[in-house]
């Protein structure tokens, strides 16, 4: 598991503005690739600040939408997508409530819990901090495929809020296998047993291509 890093909050734009910035033929094609959507964040580039991107887990498989230049040097949006095995995408459901922990294993959708994880898995710092703010539970999950023999390919998380209750997304994706968690986590200023996360994490696996 992972130390929790430092999350800053800068105040831009929500969710909704960038996914509408991307314009409905980009959105049309993501829809058209994926399937209907289960989750998704949209936020301004890295680097182009007011550029749109978004990622988008569908039930056929994970977009991820960045910007680019057309033929004519016009902005244009590059779509990649991850598709998934057929029925493969399954869930489970990761809830931390204050002052109380499990001493046993509840039974959740998904399969039982997944064994440690490494630290010598090769993560960017900055998601290694984010996902040490995560439930140890729901960082297993994202993480297990990627213990157990998968390359990891690419990654990326997004959150919005406040200090004290954050909206998180982020997925791992690899040769065999996408993991994405979401979720809401409150409390967060305070003492970590008064935590409160409720978070679903999902796992596809990759269609070969």
């Amino acid at each position: 598991m992972h130390d929790a890093g430092e999350l800053g909050l800068v105040a831009r734009p929500g969710r909704d503005y960038w996914w509408r910035q991307l314009g409905p033929k980009v959105r049309e094609r993501i829809a058209a690739r994926v399937g209907p959507t289960v989750e998704w964040w949209a936020d301004c580039h890295h680097t182009h600040l007011r550029r749109p991107r978004a990622v988008v887990l569908g039930e056929r498989g994970l977009a991820l939408s960045t910007p680019t230049v057309n033929d004519r040097g016009g902005p244009a949006q590059s779509l990649t997508v991850l598709p998934f095995v057929p029925s493969s995408l399954r869930h489970a459901v990761v809830v931390e409530r204050p002052r109380r922990r499990f001493t046993g294993q509840p039974p959740l959708p998904g399969g039982e819990i997944p064994a440690g994880v490494s630290a010598d898995l090769p993560l960017p710092e900055r998601l290694r901090g984010f996902l040490g703010n995560l439930p140890t539970e729901a960082q297993a999950r994202l993480q297990w495929p990627f213990v157990n023999g998968d390359v990891l390919d690419r990654s990326d998380y997004h959150y919005t809020g406040t200090e004290d209750a954050l909206d998180v997304w982020c997925y791992l994706a690899g040769r065999r296998w996408v993991t994405f968690v979401s979720g809401h986590g409150s409390g967060l200023t305070g003492p970590a047993h008064r935590r409160s996360w409720q978070l679903i994490c999902r796992r596809a696996e990759v269609a070969r291509r």
